[in-house]
């Protein structure tokens, strides 16, 4: 892995994304068992990123709405929850033996050179970097017939979508915001 990447970072709060974000060379690569997720998740693992999706809470993050609640916790700041991406390192073989032991081992469907597509955990934040480390435990392999980009945007989005399509009955009258593209 290289030692750094390029990263859309931001310095400060606002809505006008085009003076808010630019693009960095020089951000650390993160490093598995190094570096601790800005989010803060146990077991991270590393992905290549693809895609990454912006999702409302992106905007209202960055827009300093919900400091209090979602961050940043400091700037340069590196947005973005959602994302579609090639594993590229694991969990520590070391971390699945001590949650052997703990009885809360988790078996994944995936491994090193699959494409997963990941939400965030806890806040949306790290991923419009070429690397990211993310939370396996909210991560699934992309089918071969889906795009990067619709995955990065179906994890939270389309998830939402689902569940909220469950609960409709027929005769129910319903708004879909936004849906004019």
């Amino acid at each position: 892995l290289p030692q750094f990447m390029r990263a859309a970072q931001i310095t400060d709060y606002g809505t006008d994304l085009d003076k808010l974000l630019s693009i960095q060379n020089n951000v650390p690569t993160p490093r598995l068992g190094e570096d601790t997720p800005p989010a803060k998740f146990d077991d991270p693992m590393l992905l290549r990123v693809l895609s990454v999706a912006l999702a409302p809470g992106d905007a209202r993050v960055l827009s300093g709405m919900t400091r209090e609640l979602q961050g940043p916790p400091s700037f340069p700041y590196t947005p973005g929850g959602d994302v579609c991406g090639i594993v590229m390192a694991m969990p520590d073989e070391g971390e699945k033996d001590k949650k052997k032991k703990s009885g809360k081992e988790r078996k994944y469907s995936f491994g090193v050179g699959d494409r997963v597509a990941a939400r965030f955990v806890n806040k949306p934040m790290g991923m419009l970097g070429e690397y990211a480390l993310v939370s396996p435990a909210v991560c699934d392999r992309v089918p071969d017939n889906v795009s990067s980009d619709d995955a990065a945007a179906l994890v939270s989005s389309g998830t939402v979508a689902v569940i909220l399509a469950d609960s409709i009955q027929e005769g129910d009258r319903v708004l879909i915001y936004g849906a004019g593209g």
